[in-house]
């Protein structure tokens, strides 16, 4: 049919038609070209590390990000008298390949702490005040108990270094089938009182019970913190970081609200189909190879053409996922008394309740203080489903844990503003499943032209995000 053709209709029908005809018109603006080697979904960790990595190697890639922001969770909220604090990724740990990717930038860091935390433990504080890791832990057990945890933390770093020789031996196989904490229980030798600092200081890293998690990962999660690496945090705020590298990378290779929502491989190249956010335009977007980053639960939104191999479907469907939900608590500045002893900080402390784990947001001198509460396992998803009620009965809850672990703070709060995340935002691996096993694999292989990165497909933390680009750029760098 042709526009002048549509005189002869109706005015009301030709006008419909017009507007359909102009629909089919638009649906998928096609480059004629590939718009660069390589495409990009997500413009997190993952997929600016993905985009800064290619480019060094003298490669163009076009990230597409389904928000109006980049940098995943590497979010920071600013407030009133410069105060800020983080939403999301709170550190940056030494053995990350971001550390080193920051360097480079000239991003400047600072740390203050290391891997273990201050606790709580049966009401009482165990004060992180110490020059290590386990000069702390000495101060919380026996001497008989830490003769056991040496030989157990030892026991622990050669299971590890036989987990990292893939594929997995057979008398690690039944380490997938059981729980952290029934294995701990079982085989671990240690006390009650020290099987209890292994759950309170591992627990907020996968956000979950350890009674969820296989012990299998459950070892890969405390070498990473046994080793006693120290966390960096960026000047001014983490989010400068994803800042500083979209600026290398060029925000014109970088478009925002774009969701990704086909994607096909063919012997020649890939084709990314988007819906723009604002208007719900589709566009088609061309390249060689494509990289998704996204969340692991946002792998099941996006139609893949050919669809995603059957053990790569089973790898997304029985990979579970931890909970967070932040809450920045503003406060007296004469309140600090209760995380401070002679003007020094003992925070972050991990509450082993429903403030979760708390920093401190960064303030000038003399002005009102933010507490940072980073909420992780069931009472995270209790506040993201808001089945405690509104955001008065998110705010009393909390208060009273506050009141409960320090007497009189209560008056000392002014205000508190929440993020909320997806019930499954953070990474783990259920009794039955591993990141070592050959599902996990799978994922780690591309199909096709179509690669898989993020934290997921190698831990829960944030220097998955960063081995996750390493490892898919170096594989697309070895296609001819």
């Amino acid at each position: 049919m042709t526009i002048s053709s549509l005189k002869s209709l109706p005015r009301f029908v030709s006008r419909s038609l017009f507007i359909l005809l102009l629909g089919w018109c638009s649906v998928g603006v096609n480059a004629d070209e590939n718009i660069a080697d390589v495409l990009i979904v997500g413009a997190g960790l993952s997929g600016l590390s993905s985009a800064y990595y290619l480019k060094k190697a003298g490669k163009t890639a076009v990230i597409l990000e389904m928000s109006p922001h980049i940098g995943g969770r590497i979010r920071t909220a600013n407030y009133a008298d410069n105060a800020h604090a983080e939403i999301g990724l709170e550190e940056f740990w030494e053995g990350n390949p971001a550390v080193d990717l920051m360097r480079e930038l000239k991003i400047p860091l600072e740390t203050f702490y290391t891997s273990f935390s201050s606790f709580y433990y049966q009401g009482k504080l165990y004060p992180f005040t110490h020059k290590s890791n386990l000069e702390f832990l000495q101060s919380v057990i026996s001497t008989d108990e830490m003769k056991a945890y040496k030989k157990w933390d030892q026991k622990m770093v050669e299971l590890y270094k036989q987990i990292k020789s893939s594929p997995l031996s057979k008398n690690l196989l039944p380490l997938i089938e059981i729980s952290f904490a029934d294995w701990l229980h079982e085989t671990s030798g240690l006390s009650p009182k020290t099987q209890e600092f292994v759950r309170i200081q591992t627990e907020p890293e996968y956000a979950t019970s350890w009674t969820k998690i296989s012990a299998i990962d459950g070892i890969a999660e405390w070498n990473f913190l046994s080793e006693g690496q120290a966390p960096y945090h960026v000047v001014g705020g983490n989010q400068r970081a994803a800042q500083a590298i979209a600026d290398f990378i060029g925000s014109n290779n970088i478009r925002l609200n774009k969701l990704v929502t086909h994607i096909k491989s063919t012997d020649t190249g890939v084709e990314v189909t988007t819906s723009d956010m604002g208007n719900f335009q589709q566009q088609i977007y061309r390249a060689k190879y494509v990289i998704t980053t996204v969340p692991l639960f946002r792998l099941n939104d996006i139609q893949f053409s050919p669809p995603l191999s059957q053990d790569r479907k089973e790898a997304i469907q029985t990979q579970s996922g931890g909970a967070y939900f932040t809450a920045h608590v503003l406060v007296d500045n004469k309140a600090s008394h209760f995380w401070k002893t002679k003007d020094i900080s003992f925070l972050p402390i991990i509450s082993d309740g429903p403030l979760g784990v708390i920093y401190e947001g960064k303030t000038e001198s003399n002005n009102d203080a933010v507490l940072n509460l980073l909420i992780n396992g069931s009472y995270a998803e209790r506040f993201n489903s808001r089945v405690s009620g509104g955001p008065e009965d998110v705010q009393e809850a909390l208060i009273e844990a506050f009141e409960k672990q320090w007497t009189g703070f209560r008056p000392s709060v002014k205000q508190m503003t929440f993020y909320r995340y997806h019930p499954h935002a953070i990474a783990s691996w259920p009794v039955g499943r591993s990141r070592f096993d050959s599902l996990s694999d799978s994922l780690r292989q591309p199909q096709g032209r179509i690669y898989f990165a993020g934290d997921f497909t190698e831990d829960t933390h944030s220097n998955g995000a960063s081995l996750s680009a390493i490892r898919v750029v170096k594989d697309i760098l070895k296609q001819k």
